[in-house]
């Protein structure tokens, strides 16, 4: 698979590598899933304490490339931005899917790390852990009221509707923190969740 035609898709960047899925070559798409499966497999299983639902989405999310690879340009923001914000959106669809479906919420942020499941590779474990614990360093110099938003935003998958409602805040104040607060994130982020780019 590595080698097609004399050409190393080891070698190949992103961006090329999308360029040849637009182009439906599903070897340059094995190699994208090759160089950032895992990670991708680390946001699902973080927030969806479920390895067999977090393989589910990471398979959805590669789809989703596979299909909306040609959408993808550089003023969308670096290409890992791009596929970790489809990650995050399909987990949040799942979440929020499983809570209609069963009407409970976690109350706890840490309840989406306590992985116990013995389904989950020590390897994919780690990664989950270490992606974690990167967010959680940087939430943590975060302003509380910034955390919280944030927390029953991307952790319990509360819209911002949901969470002006719950703690009784202007929407246009959680609009506020939340951009402030993913803009802080993001920034501190950067150079972990762009490797590759």
């Amino acid at each position: 698979m590595d080698k097609v035609y004399g050409l190393n898709y080891q070698e190949l960047e992103d961006l090329e590598l999308l360029s040849k899925i637009s182009d439906q070559d599903r070897d340059a798409l094995a190699t994208l899933y090759e160089r950032y499966g895992r990670r991708v497999f680390a946001i699902a299983v973080r927030m969806l304490n479920d390895p067999i639902g977090s393989e589910e989405v990471t398979q959805d999310v590669f789809m989703s490339v596979w299909r909306r690879g040609a959408s993808y340009t550089s003023k969308k923001g670096k290409f890992t931005t791009w596929l970790f914000s489809i990650a995050h959106n399909r987990t949040i669809d799942e979440l929020r899917k499983r809570r209609r479906d069963r009407s409970r919420e976690n109350d706890d942020i840490d309840d989406h790390l306590n992985i116990k499941s013995g389904d989950i590779s020590p390897a994919d474990a780690a990664v989950a852990q270490s992606e974690y614990a990167k967010i959680s360093a940087a939430m943590k110099k975060l302003p509380e009221e910034q955390q919280l938003v944030v927390d029953l935003s991307y952790f319990k998958g509360l819209t911002q509707t949901e969470i002006a409602t719950k703690t009784g805040q202007p929407l246009g104040t959680v609009k506020t923190r939340m951009r402030l607060a993913l803009k802080k994130l993001r920034t501190a982020l950067n150079d972990e969740m762009g490797a590759h780019v």
